[in-house]
């Protein structure tokens, strides 16, 4: 069966380590298409960078035992604000240990890919199996950045926000590629930000890690004209530069990745 395995992305080390003691895995209803279930086993994609500065690899698979759908609220293991969504809970068997890590040579996986037992044991490289080097590459060739107008996108050594940074790299592109809800995922993927709730706003703010201050990001509070206090990331020259060497990573996050908050 072609979709026996799912391969689920572990979005950081607190997720792997509760996923791994407590053994199940848990991924939202809404991304997985109906027609792909029931799977057998689950295998763990650890992205780039979840145990230091190591590529993305999948290590461990296991055996599908029990299946619930469940509100995310109880999955009280790793506490979220997206409660009332509902989310499949793998219960696994045990997690084995791959004989050979299966490394990604090119793009990744960022919620989930399907594949048969038998290539998942036997494969060396990620694109063995779910063709990663293959997809990356059309996307890039359709949807991506050439030299040319990566070249026309204005840099300024004053601190822009998100919005002002991707309207200049959409006006150097001649139309829109990208959206702010994109490289503000890729930067909460790679560690450049992380989301905290504010007590006294009541609100999730994605503010710069000590990672992401580093790489010259810094948060302020603003009003808006409602005269309403709200959070609001400015990037620095280097961080701008950032951004726009890693556009053809950031456009393979797809919209409605970009939406989740999870």
């Amino acid at each position: 069966m072609e979709h026996e395995v799912l391969i689920g992305t572990v979005k950081n080390i607190k997720q792997f380590e509760v996923n791994f003691e407590k053994r199940f895995y848990h991924i939202p209803e809404a991304v997985l298409p109906k027609n792909m279930l029931p799977v057998e086993y689950v295998a763990l994609y650890l992205p780039a960078g979840t145990f230091g500065d190591e590529d993305g690899c999948i290590r461990y698979y296991g055996k599908i035992t029990k299946t619930e759908i469940v509100k995310r609220k109880e999955i009280n293991e790793i506490p979220s604000n997206n409660g009332e969504v509902m989310y499949y809970r793998f219960f696994v068997e045990e997690w084995k240990l791959l004989e050979h890590p299966i490394i990604r040579e090119c793009g990744g996986i960022y919620a989930k890919a399907f594949t048969t037992l038998e290539k998942l044991l036997s494969a060396r490289k990620l694109s063995d199996i779910v063709n990663t080097e293959r997809a990356v590459a059309k996307k890039v060739r359709n949807y991506g950045f050439t030299e040319s107008e990566t070249a026309k996108i204005e840099v300024t050594k004053d601190p822009v926000g998100v919005k002002l940074l991707t309207k200049r790299i959409n006006e150097a592109a001649g139309k829109e590629k990208i959206l702010p809800v994109q490289i503000t995922k890729y930067l909460l993927e790679k560690g450049y930000l992380k989301i905290v709730l504010d007590e006294k706003t009541k609100t999730e703010n994605r503010v710069p890690t000590e990672k992401g201050i580093g790489l010259g990001i810094e948060n302020f509070w603003e009003i808006n004209k409602f005269y309403r206090e709200y959070s609001k990331n400015y990037y620095s020259e280097a961080a701008q530069r950032f951004v726009i060497a890693h556009l053809n990573e950031i456009i393979l996050i797809t919209i409605d990745e970009a939406y989740k908050n999870e």
